[in-house]
């Protein structure tokens, strides 16, 4: 029996799903690339963080990044997803724009992190839109490969660029790049990606966001302060348990609940749960694939 919010609308196939393919794929670049980490000595120098401090300007948006991304995917199925990249690519803009005018580390750190929250509505939304634009089969895998290649690239490309625009310009331009590059890929979703992508009918599971939110901020803590403070650290260990108790928790409240964020159900088709857990073990940024899991059980179990 299908729950009430796994009704999806699903969108008519995009009359250039190539060209929409590469605009959703050029938002993944966005939030894939890796930038602004070789310029990292001179940002501190231009904003005054010692060289312990500046890895926050890399912790801020990989712990909003991480811990929001099921929230993200779970408004891009409610909202529209659309809409919900649109929003996020114009909230990822004004945060790059608002870091490379930064005279200050707060307000560096805290632009960092509004970065995070527009990637983590960016990604689940791109991809989920970018499996609509194909029906399963070989076109799909051919996008998916589009997709982990784009993504691939945007680690080795953001340090080769980083490094230029930091020589050529200084530390504020791998910002301003990044705010102009995501205003043209917002125009490019906005022209070429159909307006009729499909969304899903039900309600925010506002407790069980709220407790994943919680324990993947937590593990995403953890992870990055082990780095420094190594693994024995009480706050580590302190945060890396809560990590497991709440995301325990977790699971209990959404077997539960009949608008859950992930419901058990996804666990059940086998080819769902392998993808899930292999994504989980490369990372809190593999939940990016909720949406689109979420859109393939639905299908599936219907």
């Amino acid at each position: 029996m299908n729950l009430p919010h796994t009704r999806t609308a699903e969108a008519p196939p995009a009359p250039r799903p190539g060209a929409a393919l590469a605009a959703l794929a050029a938002a993944q670049f966005t939030v894939a690339t890796s930038i602004v980490n070789v310029a990292l000595p001179q940002i501190g120098a231009g904003v005054g963080l010692s060289d312990g401090g500046t890895t926050w300007v890399v912790n801020a948006y990989g712990l909003a990044f991480g811990a929001l991304l099921l929230a993200g995917g779970r408004a891009a199925d409610l909202l529209g997803r659309r809409r919900v990249l649109v929003l996020g690519l114009a909230l990822f803009a004004v945060a790059s724009l608002t870091a490379g005018l930064a005279s200050s580390a707060s307000v560096l750190i805290a632009a960092r992190a509004v970065q995070g929250l527009g990637a983590a509505a960016i990604a689940p939304a791109a991809l989920a839109l970018a499996m609509n634009l194909f029906p399963p089969g070989p076109g799909r895998g051919r996008a998916l490969g589009v997709w982990g290649a784009v993504s691939g690239a945007g680690g080795a490309g953001g340090v080769l660029l980083g490094g230029v625009l930091t020589q050529a310009w200084g530390w504020p331009w791998i910002f301003h790049s990044v705010a102009l590059g995501t205003a043209l890929v917002l125009v490019a979703v906005v022209v070429l990606v159909p307006r009729t992508a499909g969304r899903t009918t039900g309600r925010f599971d506002l407790l069980g966001t709220t407790v994943v939110t919680v324990a993947l901020t937590c593990l995403v803590w953890g992870l990055t302060t082990a780095r420094g403070a190594g693994w024995t650290d009480a706050r580590v260990l302190g945060s890396l348990v809560g990590a497991a108790v709440l995301l325990a928790a977790f699971a209990v409240i959404e077997r539960r609940r009949p608008d859950a964020l992930m419901p058990p159900r996804l666990f059940a088709t086998g080819r769902v749960a392998a993808g899930n857990v292999l994504m989980a073990l490369l990372g809190p940024c593999g939940s990016r694939c909720s949406s689109s899991c979420r859109s393939t059980s639905s299908r599936s179990s219907g």
